[in-house]
């Protein structure tokens, strides 16, 4: 039985916790200063200049003040590479140096004779010694470096200094033929995996001029190791050094890359993105440039948030990828109509994935290495940090810039006219927001001269979202509701009603909902009073229905269903929290664990530990009762409501007896609505 990421035993994930202290795991990438029983730095997740971002070592949860981010640290490792919950698992069991439970699998996939998962078991064992071919070839390349002065008298004159070569681990493959070959027979490691992994061949000679039988596919290259998000390596770029003759299986290209296996995907890769996550986030905006050295170059300058694709165009998983950093993607191209033609390119790829990318426009003949470093000597140009950052500064969408170039066009002729209407049309039909789309529209009607109906018979045609080698994004229909059956008596809910349930609701939680919601948390008097309340409830209303915010609802149920809300229920807090999907929900709740002084308050006395005004997340015991009783009286107002429209269906089926009977029960209800009115006045 292989075991799901749904179903991960609570008790792995404690151990692991137990194992690794979330202190430690965020002092890695922030500065954590003790700030009374907590931690306190910048945080990793958004650019700020004074620290909003706590940490509790007691209850192993973080939040920020600024950009609501929280969680616990799985969720921290998440968030910060950009993985799902299986990998952070793995990662943080490594790192703990425990096994994965038995049963796990990558794939997620459950069942299977024994043969099957024998298979899936050495899947496992081929991908961790794939990373360690990787990581040995890394390590040759790097420390060879040191023995190749062509290769270090070419990344000095690229401006590369001994601090940015080593973080991004560059080295230089030596020009023998078999260099890594026999260092890694020598080993004992499994050249066919080496070799399915693009890092050597077998060779076509015989004899004694075969040596191991194998040649290296990278030599005398400058060697870029490939890095995914959590660091590991998995592929290789090369830059031919001078005099790199073609030779067997290498034909001496310029730039060499790993070719695509199961662990390297160029179309899903980016080089720099694992340097460069944090400072990504902390600008909301990404550079992306077409050459290896241009990252190495911006990064040196201090533009350290550039990463690059590895040797292919942009994809719609690079897209897909980059959105889960920033908001924010600047495309850095060259100006030569290369870069020009690869940039449109990259437009309409994010037009159909709806993504706007912004262009910085570059000097023609001019690639971002060659602005910031002097190509002879390797030292920064004079003027070319300032010149980048205003090169950058003027980035905008890309499609706003052709629009503008299509204007120009159509003052030429009218035959250039009709060419700038039908372009800008056909551009015009992938941009699927429609408020950008009519903005454009009527920037192209003034600037064209022309009548509204020419450009928007390009809409007409427009072209399916996704072409050939794209992803087509999926279209949502809104289904038509219809109005449910009438009936006699409100049915209660029920119980089994889960937050992924299809409905409108509202697209955050309310103040009232915030207050309750961070009380449940706190747990103790705060708990008793909201369980309390169930006994005030409208027949078939349960306490989830308290909320119309569908995560907290569903949450509430979920929380019943496990511990049924008895005393010491906040210790279930924490698996449900990893189990939180809802970031607004998450960081409430976070927000109020972390700052709670002493888990549970002590029944009876929550204005004591709290305060007048509440320390910070947490409600004050005045606010959390109003809150509740205003949540109550909804529920009532809701379910006279109900009533009253049943009043008018048996009037409308002459139904006097029910009509009666259903009058006596409204007005009860009104009653038991004026003693909560009552309640607000004399409070």
């Amino acid at each position: 039985m292989t075991i799901s990421s749904k179903r991960v035993p609570q008790e792995f994930l404690d151990k692991i916790k137990a194992a690794v202290n979330i202190i430690e795991v965020i002092g890695e990438h922030v500065v954590l200063k003790k700030s009374g029983s907590n931690h306190s730095g910048l945080c990793p997740f958004h650019s700020e200049r004074t620290p909003s971002f706590s940490v509790s070592e007691n209850k192993q949860l973080y939040h920020c003040y600024g950009c609501k981010k929280s969680g616990d640290l799985f969720r921290f490792v998440m968030d910060l590479h950009g993985i799902g919950f299986r990998e952070a698992i793995e990662e943080l069991a490594d790192r703990a140096r425990l096994p994965l439970p038995k049963g796990w699998d990558r794939s997620d996939e459950q069942g299977g004779d024994a043969e099957t998962q024998k298979r899936r078991e050495e899947a496992r064992d081929k991908l961790a010694t794939a990373h360690k071919l990787n990581r040995f070839a890394a390590a040759f390349y790097h420390q060879h470096l040191s023995l190749a002065p062509e290769a270090q008298k070419y990344l000095e004159r690229r401006g590369c200094t001994p601090e940015l070569l080593r973080n991004f681990y560059v080295g230089a493959a030596p020009a023998a033929w078999d260099g890594l070959a026999l260092k890694l027979t020598a080993s004992k490691a499994p050249l066919p995996l080496a070799v399915e992994l693009g890092l050597i061949r077998p060779s076509q000679k015989t004899g004694a001029q075969a040596g191991s039988g194998y040649f290296d596919l990278f030599r005398n290259r400058v060697m870029f190791p490939i890095l995914d998000l959590r660091g590991k390596v998995v592929g290789f770029g090369g830059r031919a050094l001078a005099g790199n003759s073609p030779g067997e299986g290498d034909q001496g290209p310029k730039y060499l890359n790993s070719s695509d296996s199961f662990l390297f995907q160029k179309s899903k890769l980016a080089f720099g993105l694992y340097q460069a996550q944090k400072h990504i986030r902390e600008k909301n905006e990404i550079i992306l440039v077409e050459g290896y050295f241009d990252v190495l170059a911006l990064h040196a300058a201090g533009f350290e948030h550039a990463v690059a694709t590895c040797g292919t165009a942009l994809t719609p998983d690079h897209l897909q990828l980059f959105r889960k950093f920033a908001s924010r993607i600047v495309l850095l191209f060259d100006g030569d109509k290369a870069g020009i033609a690869a940039t449109e390119r990259a437009m309409i790829l994010g037009m159909e994935h709806g993504v706007i990318l912004h262009g910085a426009v570059m000097p023609e003949g001019l690639d971002p290495d060659e602005i910031l470093f002097d190509q002879s000597t390797g030292q920064p140009t004079p003027e070319g940090g300032s010149r980048m950052k205003a090169i950058l500064a003027e980035a905008k969408p890309v499609l706003d810039s052709r629009i503008e170039q299509a204007i120009q066009h159509a003052a030429l002729s009218p035959e250039h006219r009709a060419q700038s209407v039908k372009q800008i049309g056909a551009w015009l039909a992938l941009y699927q927001d429609p408020v950008g789309r009519e903005v454009r529209l009527q920037v192209a009607e003034k600037g064209l001269g022309v009548p509204r109906h020419l450009l928007e018979k390009g809409l007409e045609k427009r072209a399916p979202v996704g072409k050939p080698g794209g992803t087509p994004t999926p279209v949502v229909k809104q289904q038509p509701q219809s109005s449910p059956a009438p009936r006699i008596r409100p049915a209660p809910k029920p119980a089994t009603t889960t937050p992924s349930t299809p409905s409108k609701g509202p697209k955050r939680p309310s103040k009232g909902e915030t207050r309750l919601l961070k009380g449940i948390a706190l747990g103790g008097e705060y708990g008793r009073l909201f369980t309390e309340a169930g006994s005030n409830l409208p027949p078939g209303t349960a306490l989830a229905d308290l909320f119309e915010y569908l995560p907290a609802k569903g949450f509430l149920l979920q929380l019943y269903r496990d511990t049924a809300l008895q005393p010491g229920y906040t210790a279930a807090l924490p698996a449900l929290l990893q189990q939180a999907q809802d970031p607004q929900l998450r960081s409430i709740l976070t927000e109020a664990l972390v700052h709670s002084s002493a888990g549970d308050l002590p029944p009876g006395e929550p204005s004591k530990q709290v305060g007048e005004e509440g320390l910070p997340g947490n409600p004050a015991e005045h606010d959390f009762r109003t809150a509740l009783d205003r949540a109550v009286e909804r529920a009532w107002a809701r379910f006279s409501q109900q009533i009253k429209a049943q009043i008018a269906e048996a009037e409308a089926s002459k139904d006097a007896e029910l009509q009666a009977k259903l009058m006596k029960e409204y007005l009860d209800v009104q009653r038991k609505m004026k003693e909560f009115s009552s309640f607000y006045e004399e409070a």
